[in-house]
């Protein structure tokens, strides 16, 4: 009994002398890893801020209104469309159309589309109301800023903007800055009422619509953006075209998102179209079927001061 009593003493204080170690040991070992494993996290982290790997679940959707038609736009903006997604590390990156500037921004306040690319005037009237977030602008030609002009055939016999009495004349739509605010302008300042002067006027909803409309003669004169004519597949026939009348410079339409997308993603979309440059060969490809931009550059709100001036302009009349 005796022997019996003293090995159960012995074995107690063996196990005790064993959980000591182990405890101990355990504790020592395990700091190390936890660290570890808290500085592979933050690695993680800050790598999804760069790459956007955090995003791997995200559909980025961005709102336009058909240029031309929907297949066209598409194949324009599929290089963008997977830059978007390779840079930011998306799930997806959708273009989504919509017929009109209202129904896109209808879209990006109800919160079905992220991203908003449409006309000057669209911002300025949407701005205050949805409190959208200003993104970039595209530059094209060298240049931030476009102009609208008034074209008509070259051998059509009109020659100044009082020849366009009594003709028929194409539009854009309402909501354009250069396919008919800044252009009605000019008619007005001409004496020319749009109104009442024309024998028929139409609104066609695009640009290129009302370039190929007056090249083949269904109106005699049309309101559009200054590089429409490019969009001719035959350029030669753009010496088929005269140009009556040009307003001042208009800064390029802006990017903006939807009032509730987080700040961190808005500036992570705003770096990747900044990091765009058509001069850089590996974002060529990227840029050249999107119309005709070059890249974009920040844009401020200020920078559309003189459409709100054209706009009050207009409303007096």
């Amino acid at each position: 009994m005796r022997k019996l009593f003293d090995f159960r003493i012995y074995l107690t204080i063996l196990l005790c002398v064993v959980a000591f170690f182990v405890t101990g040991c355990g504790s020592n070992s395990s700091q190390p890893p936890t660290t570890t494993s808290t500085q592979t996290e933050t690695s993680g982290t800050a790598n999804a801020s760069t790459k956007g790997s955090a995003l791997k679940d995200t559909v980025l959707k961005i709102g336009r209104i058909p240029f031309t038609n929907a297949t066209d736009m598409v194949r324009k903006h599929e290089g963008l469309l997977n830059y978007l997604r390779e840079e930011l590390g998306l799930k997806e990156a959708r273009l989504v159309l919509a017929p009109s500037y209202t129904g896109i921004v209808t879209k990006l306040a109800s919160g079905e589309i992220d991203i908003g690319w449409l006309g000057t005037l669209s911002y300025v009237e949407a701005k205050d109301k949805f409190n959208l977030k200003l993104l970039v602008k595209p530059k094209r030609f060298k240049t931030t800023s476009y102009r609208g002009i008034i074209i008509t055939r070259e051998d059509s016999g009109i020659r100044t903007l009082a020849d366009l009495k009594g003709k028929r004349f194409a539009w854009v739509e309402k909501d354009s800055a250069s396919g008919y605010i800044f252009p009605k302008a000019l008619l007005l300042e001409a004496k020319i009422d749009p109104e009442k002067d024309f024998a028929e006027a139409g609104f066609l909803s695009k640009h290129d619509a009302v370039v190929l409309n007056v090249l083949l003669g269904k109106y005699d004169a049309g309101a559009c953006y200054d590089d429409a004519r490019n969009t001719l597949r035959d350029k030669s026939k753009i010496n088929e075209l005269t140009i009556l009348a040009t307003t001042q410079d208009i800064s390029n339409e802006p990017l903006f998102v939807r009032p509730d997308l987080p700040e961190d993603l808005c500036d992570k979309i705003k770096k990747a179209f900044l990091k765009l440059n058509i001069d850089n060969p590996v974002y060529k490809k990227v840029l050249e079927d999107c119309t005709d931009v070059q890249g974009f550059v920040s844009a401020a709100d200020s920078d559309y001061d003189y459409v709100r001036k054209m706009i009050k302009l207009l409303q007096s009349h």
